[in-house]
């Protein structure tokens, strides 16, 4: 098959998380290769669709934001705005409208960044046209709820891509087609780190529960490295960032400071930086990434994204999660043998960086679409009207809708490109 306008289905419609980056940096890519790029979002009516929009006009790619009720399967994270016939009504509305998208773009492939959405599957499904699905994330936790979906996404795709390392690993056995890898993507610039005097321990993320920020404090505790600052890079939960005040306080812990959200957190950090980073769950790990990218020596919690990233690049110190004593002495280390580790941090970068290629991490999925052969169509196809067509509105109804879409898109400045 020739497969040349592609249609990505994504999770969030904001910059704030991996899935949404690194599969950004595909996109980009699959356009400077010479194909043409849609993407379908949820409108949200939030003000990082702002960034969200401008980024994607600025790379040319044709973003449809449509309105929805529940955007991830129904009992993903999230909850359950209005009633069951309400979330239903929204999910037939959002096939209809990709498959219209689809028909009036003559879209030859879709492909659906996290297991999160199914819209986009039966929607390709519907129209006879191939669908990948692109997995970030562990059916554990969270997102238990998809192990007892892995015989829709088998059925509803032609490829299903994770992860590679320990998520590749785990999905292996239960699923019964093959599931091939990428690695996600995150660039970073050419720019020097900038000069200092002082050694600091730097964690670079959202600081959250899963973010872990409150064991690296107690560590720090623990280390006791009274000279040395602790600096947080990163938006904060404001529940769990009051968790970590009062135990920086009932603790009378000094030179720890929290510097909030970035554009660009690696222009604060310095070349005297040791960066830690204790997530309790990441699939990759791409700020670990970015660290190695960087030349700054890094220590990290054994969880499994971490640990698939350690295997990619072989690179940086593990301490077992939730071992606060350990992370303590490697903190300790560290800052004693800072020269040499930086030194090895430095030696590293040109490799790590030759390796960490765009064509080379997402070779697979830009393989399959290089050769995707013609596929066997749906059934689901005979009767997909049933699944994704409402009741007709009335005009009165149709018009109020188009208001509200129009204020919402009015003050929050997210239009259609």
């Amino acid at each position: 098959m020739n497969l040349k306008k592609i249609l990505f289905i994504s999770p969030t419609g904001t910059l704030d998380n991996g899935a949404e980056i690194s599969i950004f940096h595909l996109m980009k890519f699959l356009k400077f290769k010479g194909y043409e790029i849609f993407n379908v979002v949820p409108q949200v009516y939030n003000k990082k669709q702002i960034e969200y929009h401008d980024q994607y006009k600025k790379a040319g790619i044709k973003t449809f934001f449509i309105p929805v009720l529940k955007w991830w399967w129904e009992d993903a994270p999230g909850g359950q705005p209005g009633s069951i016939e309400e979330r239903n009504l929204y999910y037939r509305e959002n096939i209809c409208e990709i498959r219209d998208i689809i028909k009036k773009n003559e879209i030859d492939l879709v492909i659906t960044n996290t297991v999160n959405m199914f819209q986009g599957a039966f929607a390709a499904s519907a129209e006879g046209i191939p669908h990948y699905w692109l997995l970030h994330e562990f059916p554990k936790g969270e997102f238990g709820y998809y192990r007892d979906r892995i015989d829709f996404l088998e059925e509803y795709s032609e490829k299903i891509f994770c992860v590679t390392g320990e998520l590749k690993a785990y999905l292996a056995p239960i699923f019964s087609k093959e599931v091939d890898t990428f690695a996600p993507y995150t660039q970073v610039s050419d720019q020097k780190l900038k000069e200092a005097k002082k050694i600091r321990f730097v964690s670079v993320g959202r600081v959250t529960d899963n973010k872990n920020q409150l064991e690296l404090i107690k560590a720090f505790k623990i280390a006791d490295v009274k000279d040395s600052e602790l600096i947080f890079i990163g938006s904060w939960d404001s529940t769990y960032k009051k968790q970590c005040l009062e135990y920086i306080d009932t603790h009378h812990l000094k030179n720890i400071k929290f510097l909030g959200g970035l554009n660009d957190p690696w222009k604060m950090v310095t070349n005297k930086d040791i960066c830690i980073f204790p997530s309790k769950l990441e699939t990759y790990g791409l700020v670990y990434v970015e660290a190695i990218l960087n030349g700054v020596p890094t220590i990290f919690s054994n969880n499994p994204g971490h640990l698939s990233v350690y295997n990619f690049f072989d690179f940086g110190h593990p301490y077992k999660l939730g071992n606060i004593e350990e992370l303590a002495q490697k903190m300790k280390y560290m800052l004693e043998n800072f020269v040499e580790e930086k030194n090895k941090s430095i030696s590293i970068m040109p490799k790590a960086r030759k390796e960490y290629q765009i064509q080379n991490v997402y070779k697979e999925i830009i393989n399959s679409i290089e050769s995707q052969d013609e596929i066997s169509l749906n059934p689901i196809r005979h009767v997909a009207n049933l699944y994704s067509t409402n009741e007709k509105k009335s005009r009165i109804a149709r018009v109020e809708k188009k208001i509200r879409v129009f204020y919402n898109k009015a003050k929050n400045r997210v239009f259609p490109i």
